[in-house]
């Protein structure tokens, strides 16, 4: 069964080794816990769990909920919604961006994943749902549009997306 589940200061080592298969920076989806430590993979947990409610933000940094992927009990892939946009991550990403374990590629979880996200970013009140995506990347970009993002510009690099 396909689920989407906010992180927890308690996601336990599954978690854990999904993001050390995600690299550091993959088609511009930073993964910051890719190559750190379990001790240190706890701490982040902990971090990521404070600025999902805007607390202890870094500088010009907004509030950001992370989510997993499960597929039944195994993590598949995570993905990110800020709750609003700054004039940068307005250009250079947009509200949601996400991940798929490399394992689990190819088999439709990006697009059911981006799917959830949607739903997510509406519940948290989301007033604009924004995603931009590289032209060397597709597949994120047939993700977006079978889940109703509409081309709204492009530039030489990226082409950007909003939904209804």
């Amino acid at each position: 069964m396909i689920k989407l589940e906010q992180l927890s200061i308690k996601d336990d080592y599954k978690v854990y080794e999904m993001l050390q298969r995600i690299g550091s920076c993959e088609n511009e989806f930073k993964n910051t816990a890719h190559g750190i430590s379990y001790e240190e993979y706890l701490e982040w947990l902990k971090i990521q769990d404070d600025w999902s409610r805007g607390e202890n933000l870094p500088k010009d940094y907004v509030p950001q909920t992370i989510f997993w992927l499960f597929d039944d009990d195994v993590p598949v892939g995570f993905g990110k919604i800020r709750h609003r946009l700054t004039n940068y991550s307005r250009e250079i990403g947009g509200n949601i961006g996400y991940a798929i374990d490399p394992y689990y590629r190819g088999k439709g979880y990006a697009t059911k994943l981006l799917a959830l996200l949607i739903d997510k970013a509406k519940e948290l009140k989301v007033n604009e749902i924004l995603l931009s995506v590289e032209k060397y990347n597709p597949a994120s970009k047939n993700v977006i549009e079978k889940n109703g993002g509409k081309m709204i510009s492009e530039n030489e690099y990226r082409w950007y997306f909003s939904f209804d």
